[in-house]
């Protein structure tokens, strides 16, 4: 299972390096710009929020998910240059995360994953530190045991349009290197009978690829 949590990862972060440079093209246009480049990586340790206010004879019984769910993220951000002096600090993530059953009862193989983009705002006014938030709309998908529905069918995978809201900061250790820690808050819609409403912590770190010139 742990390979192929590293598997996961290692392709999303392969996805977005490759859709890196198409990014940095469409959002800005223009002579002796600089777009700038950062990769991260973390470990994730989130609620997954599947037994809140479950009607009875609901298919999540009592007791899933009400640990806690540990597994990775992995991260590209994009800084842009605006001209526009109240646009500065706003720039691109697109992230891939996926944990696992952790510390869940009743259930061995729980497993929520995502894979979102958006936008993210950085408070840039020290060297140090940098605040920052995020919106993210994206893929997510929560598997568990098969359970038959009423035709027999096996029943043990579901998906949803998600919204990810994020705040966090980032602290340097040296030009390149930089660690992460952040909150995460997704709101999945109806899943399973609640709205289901993950949330935790990434701590992490980053490496600042640095700028990209822009044609």
């Amino acid at each position: 299972m742990i390979l192929r949590l590293l598997s996961n990862l290692a392709l999303a972060a392969a996805f977005i390096a490759a859709a890196t440079p198409l990014v940095s093209q469409a959002v800005y246009h223009a002579e002796k710009s600089t777009l700038d480049l950062s990769i991260g990586a973390g470990l994730s340790n989130f609620d997954p929020d599947f037994s809140q206010g479950l009607p009875p004879g609901n298919v999540i019984r009592e007791g899933w998910g009400q640990g806690r769910m540990t597994g990775g993220t992995v991260w590209a951000d994009l800084g842009v240059p605006w001209n526009a002096r109240w646009l500065r600090g706003l720039g691109f993530e697109g992230e891939y995360r996926t944990v696992l059953e952790g510390g869940s009862t009743g259930q061995s193989n729980i497993r929520e994953s995502n894979l979102a983009g958006g936008a993210t705002y950085t408070l840039r006014r020290w060297n140090i530190v940098r605040p920052y938030a995020k919106y993210l709309f994206g893929y997510g998908e929560v598997s568990f045991a098969p359970h038959p529905e009423p035709d027999g069918t096996p029943y043990s995978q579901d998906s949803r349009g998600i919204n990810i809201l994020g705040a966090g900061a980032e602290v340097r250790c040296t030009h390149h290197f930089w660690l992460r820690a952040e909150y995460d808050y997704e709101s999945w819609g109806e899943l399973l009978g609640p709205h289901l409403q993950p949330q935790g912590v990434t701590v992490g770190a980053m490496y600042h690829l640095g700028s990209i010139s822009g044609h």
